[in-house]
């Protein structure tokens, strides 16, 4: 079984119960702190505000929904939950169906994630075991999320003409990694929508020139993550940044010692991709055939230099 990744993630209230859409966009709702969900079903109620996370493995859910939709913990089958932070023991719970704009799986194990430090009110997370089903356009500017199905091929997503960036898989996970270049200084990403910041390691800033101790850059707000222990990046300019055919000037990311990346990648200069970066593109998100798409969103030009 992969192991999970997951951001520090903002809640949205639940909405009534309702039949799922049949439609295949939905809108992206905004958490009111940078985060963005989507209306998911569980168990053929909903919707409830879901963030669909790239960067993990499987979907997972938080105390307050599994006591709200009586979930069933699956006795006797505790795993490691690993995010950015570290890692933590957690509970599996039984999902008889779960589905997103027609996108449905059924008899899903979700972990249970530690109870939020924030006031948020989100379910869960919706992971990369429902995205295999689907073939998925992230349009952060447009507001909203598309999925198909993967039989339908991706050309209704991209648009005819254009070539993928083939990806490759963070080794004992699921999750997606493009070769990445910040001022020239080659790296590695994964790409990881549930991530609210783009994250580098401090051994990646230095091999790129970036200076953290410098004024341009100040201490975040700590997060949390699934370990629970508090970490505070240092917020800052990057410089360039350039990813599958795509290269971006001026960027602002946060470094940080994550022993996620550390635990994966050891002293190689790596990165988490997030949606402050993912989200100036049309995003295609194809994961079950390692294939990404870095196009213009259909509301703004995209940010390319």
């Amino acid at each position: 079984m992969g192991r999970f990744r997951i951001a520090i993630l903002a809640l949205l209230p639940v909405a009534a119960f309702a039949g799922p859409p049949a439609a295949h966009r939905v809108p992206l709702a905004s958490a009111g702190d940078g985060h963005d969900t989507v209306p998911a079903y569980v168990d053929g109620k909903g919707p409830y505000p879901f963030i669909l996370d790239t960067g993990a493995d499987q979907s997972a859910v938080y105390p307050w929904f599994v006591r709200r939709a009586a979930l069933l913990k699956i006795a006797g089958k505790d795993q490691d939950l690993s995010g950015q932070t570290g890692s933590a023991r957690a509970s599996l719970y039984a999902l008889r169906s779960l589905s997103l704009a027609g996108i449905a799986a059924r008899g899903l194990d979700a972990y249970g994630l530690p109870a939020r430090r924030d006031t948020g009110r989100e379910a869960g997370v919706l992971g990369n075991d429902l995205m295999d089903r689907a073939i998925v356009a992230f349009d952060f500017p447009c507001r909203a999320v598309e999925l198909r199905p993967r039989a339908a091929g991706a050309v209704a997503l991209t648009g005819p003409g254009h070539a993928p960036a083939m990806a490759g898989i963070d080794k004992g996970t699921t999750l997606l990694t493009l070769p990445v270049r910040i001022n020239g200084t080659e790296g590695i990403a994964i790409l990881d929508t549930g991530s609210r910041w783009t994250r580098l390691t401090p051994g990646f800033a230095k091999a790129a020139g970036i200076d953290t101790a410098s004024r341009d850059f100040h201490d975040a707000e700590p997060f949390y993550g699934t370990s629970g222990h508090p970490v505070t990046p240092r917020t800052g300019p990057i410089g360039r940044l350039a990813i599958g055919g795509q290269s971006l000037s001026g960027v602002t990311a946060q470094v940080v010692a994550l022993p996620v990346l550390t635990q994966d990648f050891g002293d190689r200069p790596a990165m988490l991709l997030g949606a402050d970066i993912l989200g100036r593109f049309r995003f295609v998100y194809d994961h079950a055939g390692r294939r990404v798409w870095f196009l213009p969103s259909r509301c703004r030009a995209g940010a390319g230099a």
